[in-house]
């Protein structure tokens, strides 16, 4: 065989891509998330990153976001891509964007325009193709989660509002509280397939919204799905070969208990109105440096964390007075976390709000599986717990 034919029947090799889903409010000094992005576009000192900035809001942010990754990370170099609705159809700007090893969306609001500038009425733009050739070509793009599905993209409301309103498709209105759950249609920036993705997630009490959403979707062609993705404030999930065969990891601040929020709703009935009884919804959580397929579903926990059967730490979990409050961080989150560590199997939360029906949230761990630990070289030693497959039923009751 001579030399050229060996070539030919060499296996291809792989190009390593990567996506880094962050879930908001990303602090300059969460090492582990910094890092993950200089590194997955090409390393300290090689790393040539672009800031998309896509709106005016978010100047300042994309500013500190480039020097950070510069000054504080090594990076090689990172530039300022500001984006108008000219910009986004020019070859040179897609060219110019294309060159970079990795992409950073500034922008960390539902309010920001990077949606529709980048990807109008459902279709890429020059620019958008671009970026989506950076990943191809092996490199990272990151931004905040809820922009960066190829499901429906939800543009505000809060879970109460699902819970009782449902959903709407009018445009929402910024900053204020009582708008209804608006989703676009056409979908995010289309980075992870199968997904509707939410961000600032356990903070902001988004579980019921998330769950609504993707209810409300699923069944939309080409780009409806049973599942959906909350990542928490301060918190990324890094998914490595985005575009074949996702696997995340979950990447937090030094020690938090933050996380990612799996659902899948494939198996609920979908319902409306302010009594609609939503049975048994299966749902998980992953903390610190577990990995998810996000194909099959498989998890692997971090090496540190063990079994939590027969090692359970309460006697009792504590119900929440406010399930879905965007006003108490972390309900859902820390209620949960209670549970999967306590020797009870069910407990009952009530949510309660003056303007909406009172409505009781079972969650059931019965056939849930957890893992935890404290965090490995932490002197408070804060316990930290993954679980999956959790059940959560959320009936009204009549008045």
């Amino acid at each position: 065989m001579n030399f050229i034919a060996f070539l030919l029947v060499l296996p291809a090799v792989a190009i390593a891509q990567h996506l880094v889903l962050i879930g908001g409010n990303l602090k300059d000094d969460n090492v582990g998330i910094w890092t993950a992005m200089v590194e997955k576009a090409g390393g300290p000192g090689v790393a040539d990153i672009g800031v998309i900035v896509a709106s005016s809001t978010a100047n300042a942010e994309g500013i500190k976001a480039a020097d950070n990754f510069v000054q504080k990370y090594g990076a090689k170099s990172a530039s300022i891509i500001s984006l108008t609705t000219a910009d986004v159809s020019s070859q040179e700007v897609a060219n110019r964007v294309q060159s970079f090893t990795g992409i950073f969306f500034a922008d960390d609001s539902m309010e920001s325009n990077t949606i529709d500038i980048l990807r109008p009425s459902g279709v890429d733009t020059l620019v958008l193709q671009a970026i989506k050739n950076v990943v191809t070509n092996g490199g990272m793009v990151a931004g905040n989660s809820a922009i960066m599905g190829d499901s429906v993209a939800i543009l505000g409301g809060d879970s109460m509002n699902a819970l009782v309103l449902g959903t709407k498709f009018e445009k929402a209105f910024p900053g204020n509280p009582s708008s209804p759950l608006v989703y676009s249609k056409t979908g995010g920036l289309g980075f992870l397939k199968h997904y509707v993705l939410d961000s600032h997630f356990s903070e902001r009490g988004r579980e019921m919204r998330l769950i609504r959403t993707t209810l409300d979707s699923k069944d939309l062609p080409d780009i409806g799905t049973s599942k959906g993705l909350g990542v928490d404030e301060n918190t990324a999930l890094l998914i490595s070969n985005p575009l074949s065969k996702p696997i995340g990891k979950v990447i937090t601040d030094a020690v938090s208990v933050s996380g990612v929020f799996i659902v899948d709703v494939s198996t609920v009935p979908v319902e409306s109105g302010p009594k609609a009884t939503y049975d048994q919804i299966p749902f998980s959580f992953f903390t610190v440096n577990d990995t998810i397929d996000l194909t099959t579903g498989e998890v692997i926990y971090a090496s540190w964390k063990i079994p939590i059967a027969g090692e359970e730490w309460f006697e009792n979990a504590i119900p929440s007075a406010d399930i879905f409050s965007s006003e108490q961080p972390s309900q859902w989150r820390q209620t949960n976390r209670r549970l999967i560590d306590c020797k009870e199997v069910n407990v009952t939360c009530t949510s309660i709000a003056s303007a909406f029906p009172v409505v009781q949230v079972f969650f059931d761990r019965l056939q849930a599986v957890g893992f935890g630990a404290d965090i490995p070289n932490d002197p408070a030693k804060t316990y930290v717990a993954s679980f999956r497959n959790m059940l959560a039923s959320i009936k009204p009751i009549e008045s």
